[in-house]
């Protein structure tokens, strides 16, 4: 009786071990079978001045935008960048940008939303000592740019990010404001 129910348990494990044993793939090839290591992505330097004269060092991958490389490195609390996803439709990712080398510049699309944003803040603007044309300035100097729309570069080590501490939301500003100065 005992070599019998052995026997049936024997039958069991193995049909059991071939049901759990993967099939083996087509695409499988011994030479392929070790694990690859991956190589890790190439990553630069930013200096990132955040408000209240924060300064902070951060790590961030070539052929991301600068929007995500903010992102993953945890600055939500500071920064409310990115409500539009990175579609270039809200301008909340606007940064300074200093760099060492000179950044592409900026799309049709960039430009717009700059200065759609420049005449929001300017019709929205509480602080009387500020006139138009420094809010103007602030949002359209060359420096002025939509953190979603700049790729970062190898280039771009040393890349100086200052987040300002009021930006504007375009999607929460009312059609008719969006208008031209």
């Amino acid at each position: 009786p005992h070599t019998m129910m052995r026997a049936a348990a024997r039958g069991q494990l193995r049909r059991a071990q071939r049901w759990l044993t993967p099939a083996p793939s087509a695409a499988w090839h011994p030479e392929r079978a070790a694990v690859q290591e991956s190589t890790p992505l190439p990553t630069i330097g930013i200096t990132v001045h955040l408000p209240e004269d924060v300064v902070t060092e951060v790590r961030a991958t070539v052929g991301d935008s600068l929007m995500r490389a903010l992102e993953s490195n945890d600055f939500g609390d500071v920064w409310q960048g990115g409500a539009c996803g990175g579609a270039c439709n809200c301008s909340t990712c606007r940064v300074i940008v200093e760099s060492p080398r000179p950044l592409p510049s900026r799309s049709e699309d960039e430009e717009d939303m700059l200065d759609a944003a420049a005449s929001a803040a300017m019709q929205q603007s509480s602080d009387k000592n500020a006139s138009a044309e420094e809010i103007e300035q602030e949002y359209l100097e060359e420096r002025s740019r939509l953190a979603c729309q700049l790729t970062i570069e190898s280039g771009h080590e040393g890349l100086v990010v200052t987040l300002p501490e009021d930006v504007t939301n375009m999607l929460e500003v009312p059609l008719w404001m969006r208008g031209s100065r």
